[in-house]
């Protein structure tokens, strides 16, 4: 599949109901980099009101999509709306838009809007998904995160977290928010954002989804600074789980990170046999993975990232960022074992499953 390169940077806006997307997408667009972007907003119900909370010098350039749920029954209206708008907001052969929003409702899941902008070829072709930004909340994030799967899932894919009403809350509720985050998600950014007030320049240099065409630093991209990793060299089967910092346990929630690195170089036809095996058995439980593996007889590594069943094309890079050439593997999964997940890992290490 040949990819254009003059492809339209997309950003998904999500977050809780109440977590402040629509203050930060006012200010968003009051920005000149963001004066030309043509904002989606998804709206649940018959009544929409959110379209209305948005500053516009003109309501040509938003676009509603009502009275459905955007990660469920309006995908397909999405679709149509991100095929039709290159013409429909186009003078002359000229698109009067060179940025894309889309806002999903508060209690939208983002994983299968994500599947769908990576798997419908021609919308891939024409979007380049820059990342999901999520909005959290940090007076009631501690009883959303532990009670809502959709509030987790937001965190969970998130490329950029923004941390709002963070001076409304104490430094102990904010220390423990911060920890759930990094429980849920720990590559992702955090930023404070208050009163929707935050560094555009984060969301500017947002680059962290495709590692082909992506003008980000590998380390910036894979951004695995707060993660800690185990290592996996040999059998990884284990009896019961273990503690890793980086796991949420059974009883508290389905959502858990694991991060692991492999010291030695592995191969190719291991990596086709992992994931062959990896993506049509637990997919659906995969919200996303990041890895960077180190690869016999490539002088850089290979950069997987997929969410769910869908892979972005894989990059093969010339050079290694640093001196560092461990293979690194991020999962973030819902409903999957630790057991089942590194059983998985077995051919990755020579070892049949």
């Amino acid at each position: 599949m040949t990819i254009s390169s003059q492809r339209i940077p997309l950003y998904l806006l999500t977050g809780f109901l109440g977590s402040g997307k629509t203050t930060l997408l006012n200010q968003w667009i009051k920005d000149p980099a963001f004066s030309k972007a043509l904002v989606i907003i998804n709206e649940f119900g018959e009544t929409s009101l959110d379209h209305l909370l948005v500053s516009r010098s003109t309501e040509e350039q938003i676009v509603e999509l009502s009275n459905g749920c955007i990660c469920c029954t309006t995908r397909g209206d999405l679709v149509k709306t991100l095929t039709d708008i290159s013409w429909r907001f186009s003078r002359n052969g000229i698109k009067s838009f060179d940025r894309v929003i889309i806002e999903t409702t508060g209690l939208a899941d983002p994983s299968p809007i994500l599947s769908t902008l990576i798997s419908n070829q021609k919308i891939f072709q024409q979007y380049k998904l820059q990342g999901t930004v999520t909005t959290v909340d940090a007076v009631n994030a501690l009883h959303t995160l532990s009670q809502y799967r959709e509030a987790k899932r937001q965190v969970a894919v998130a490329d950029l977290i923004l941390l709002t009403k963070q001076d409304l809350a104490d430094e102990d509720t904010l220390t423990q928010v911060q920890q759930h985050i990094r429980q849920l998600n720990p590559t992702a950014p955090v930023q404070i954002s208050d009163q929707g007030v935050t560094a555009l320049s984060a969301l500017l240099e947002l680059d962290h989804v495709e590692p082909v065409q992506s003008v980000t630093p590998l380390t910036n991209w894979l951004n695995f600074g707060s993660a800690q990793f185990e290592p996996l060299n040999s059998s990884p089967v284990t009896s019961s789980p273990a503690s890793t910092g980086n796991e949420i346990s059974a009883h508290q929630d389905t959502i858990n990170t694991y991060c692991y690195q492999i010291t030695r170089p592995v191969t190719l036809f291991a990596i086709q046999l992992w994931l062959d095996a990896l993506l049509p058995e637990m997919g659906h439980q995969l919200l996303r993975v990041k890895a960077i593996l180190n690869v016999e007889g490539f002088p850089g590594p290979i950069v997987i990232h997929g969410v769910q069943q869908l892979l972005h094309p894989t990059a093969v890079l010339t050079h290694w960022p640093n001196d560092d050439r461990q293979s690194k593997l991020v999962f973030i999964t819902d409903q999957l074992s630790r057991e089942q997940l590194e059983k998985s890992l077995r051919p990755l290490l020579g070892l049949k499953i």
